[in-house]
C-alpha cells in the first residue's frame, strides 16, 4: 500500500485536480493529521520498514481536537487516532511485543514477522484513562516511560505552564536575559510568537533556572506549577491497576524531566537511579528500559548513551526518527521511535 492509499484508506478526498488532498476537519478532530505527515506509510514499507518499530506518544485524549491556541499539540492525539494506528500497523502484518521481547528481537537480528511496540513519556493520567482502554481492546501490550516526579508531584511542566498562562492572557511580562519583555497575546498568533520567544529562551537553560524563571512566571499570573503537575499526572494507584492490566510496562525516565546533557555523569545517576528506585519502591519492579528526556540530539548523545548502558537498562529510546533495523542490537542505548504525536514527525 502507497502512502495516497494509506491516507486514503484513514479519511481524505480528491479536489477538483485530482490530487488527494486531507479532509482537515476530520483530520483535526481524531488527530488523524498526525499520521498524514508522519509517513507512516513509508517507514513501514514492506521494502524500508526494518525489522521493528517502536511508536512514541505522550497524551492521549478522548475526542480531543486542538484549540486555536495549543503550542503543546503536538504531544497530544486523540483516543480514536491511536485506535486506528493500531488497526492498520496489524493490517500490515506486524506482531505487537513489548520492549523484552523487541529487545531480544533486536539482539538476534529480526524474526519472520515484523514487530511494533507503543511507548508513552512522562505519566499522563490520560494514558490510564484514555489510553489503556484502546490497548486493552487490541489487546496491545505497551510501556510508560514514568517521570517519578509526576505522581510525586514534583515536576515542573513549564511548557505548559507557559502554555496556560499565555492562554488566559492578552497581555504579558517576561523576564530575558535579564530585561523584562512585553507580549501582546489578543489573538492566537500573537500568542504562537510569544510562546515560541520564551520557549526558545527557556529550553536550553541549566534546569536550576529554568525552574525558577517558570515559577516566577507562574507566580505572576496565577499558575501554580505543582497543581499542574497534579492536575494531569498519573497516580501511583493508576500505575498499579496498569501493571495489574498485564499489557502496561513501566520504565524509567528521570526524576524532573531534565535534558541529561545539561547535566553531570553524577548527576545523570543520581536522577535515573532515584527515578528507578521510586518505581521499584511504588510497584515492586525494578525498570529495564529507559528513555530520554526530549531525546533529541542535543539532550542526549554519546556521553549519555553510554552512561545510561553502564546504569544496566536493557534498552533507551530517542526521540530521534526511524524504524529499528538489525545494526542497532549494537546501539540499544540510542534507539529511534516513530512518533504519532501531532506535528512531530511533520517534514
Amino acid at each position: 500500500m502507497d502512502g495516497l492509499s494509506l491516507a486514503s484508506r484513514l479519511g481524505t478526498r480528491r479536489d477538483g485536480t485530482g490530487v488527494v488532498t486531507p479532509l482537515r476537519t476530520r483530520l483535526l478532530q481524531l488527530g488523524l493529521d498526525a499520521l498524514y505527515y508522519s509517513r507512516l506509510s513509508t517507514l513501514l514499507d514492506a521494502r524500508t520498514g526494518g525489522i521493528g518499530a517502536i511508536f512514541m506518544l505522550h497524551h492521549v485524549r478522548d475526542g480531543w481536537a486542538p484549540p486555536d491556541f495549543a503550542p503543546n499539540r503536538s504531544l497530544e492525539v486523540a483516543s480514536d487516532f491511536l485506535d486506528r494506528v493500531i488497526t492498520e500497523v496489524a493490517a500490515r502484518g506486524y506482531e505487537f511485543v513489548d520492549l523484552d521481547e523487541a529487545q531480544r528481537r533486536v539482539i538476534a537480528g529480526g524474526s519472520s514477522r515484523r514487530f511494533a511496540c507503543f511507548t508513552l513519556d512522562d505519566g499522563y493520567a490520560d494514558n490510564y484513562l484514555h489510553a489503556l482502554p484502546v490497548f486493552r481492546r487490541h489487546g496491545v501490550p505497551f510501556t510508560i516511560y514514568l517521570n517519578s516526579g509526576l505522581p510525586d508531584g514534583t515536576t515542573v511542566l513549564w511548557w505548559r505552564v507557559l502554555e496556560h498562562v499565555i492562554a488566559a492572557h492578552d497581555e504579558i511580562h517576561v523576564d530575558i536575559d535579564g530585561q523584562e519583555q512585553r507580549f501582546y497575546t489578543r489573538i492566537p498568533a500573537a500568542k504562537y510568537r510569544a510562546f515560541k520567544k520564551i520557549y526558545q529562551h527557556w529550553r536550553p537553560l541549566e534546569p536550576a533556572t529554568q525552574r525558577r524563571e517558570c515559577r516566577a512566571l507562574g507566580d505572576r499570573y496565577g499558575v501554580d506549577p505543582a497543581a499542574l503537575c497534579r492536575d494531569v499526572a498519573l497516580t501511583w494507584d493508576q500505575l498499579r491497576d496498569l501493571r495489574a492490566s498485564g499489557l502496561a510496562t513501566i520504565g524509567a525516565h528521570t526524576v524532573s524531566h531534565t535534558a541529561l546533557t545539561a547535566l553531570t555523569p553524577d548527576e545523570i545517576a543520581g536522577e535515573l537511579t532515584a527515578d528507578a528506585d521510586a518505581i521499584e519502591r511504588e510497584l515492586g519492579e525494578r525498570p529495564r528500559h529507559f528513555a530520554y528526556p526530549y531525546g533529541d540530539a542535543a539532550s542526549a548523545a554519546a556521553r549519555e548513551f553510554s552512561i545510561v548502558g553502564k546504569l544496566g537498562f536493557g534498552t533507551a529510546t530517542t526521540t530521534r526518527k526511524g524504524v529499528l533495523f538489525p545494526e542497532h542490537a549494537q546501539h540499544l542505548h540510542a534507539l529511534p521511535r516513530v512518533s504519532l504525536n501531532g506535528d512531530f514527525q511533520k517534514t
